[in-house]
């Protein structure tokens, strides 16, 4: 499979993932620098707890994820300007791990 084939079908993949966690969060209000927020990159891209490192923030998960990590002290703004393509509230993980019933 050709190098643009997998891109193109990685972030086919990971939008699909996303968009129920935007929809579900989309009235809530932007998490500031003491909530606990997941910060979430490429899977290309360099590792999630660089990014906090370098938006100042600080790691506070139990373990890191290849495309996130949980993390508090830092701005939205500064994890986006650090590389982070998504800044999403902590509760946003209950959107992803929810079982369907």
């Amino acid at each position: 499979m050709s190098k643009l084939m997998t891109g193109l079908l990685l972030t086919v993949g990971i939008a699909s993932m996303a968009v129920p966690a935007v929809v579900g969060l989309a009235g809530t209000a932007e998490p500031g620098p003491e909530d606990a927020v997941l910060v979430v990159t490429w899977p290309w891209a360099e590792d999630p707890a660089t990014v906090v490192e370098r938006a100042g923030g600080q790691d506070i998960g139990p373990v890191s994820a290849p495309m996130a990590v949980l993390a508090s002290g830092a701005t939205v703004a500064a994890y986006r300007a650090a590389g982070a393509i998504a800044v999403l509230p902590a509760s946003a993980l209950a959107l992803f791990c929810e079982s369907p019933s």
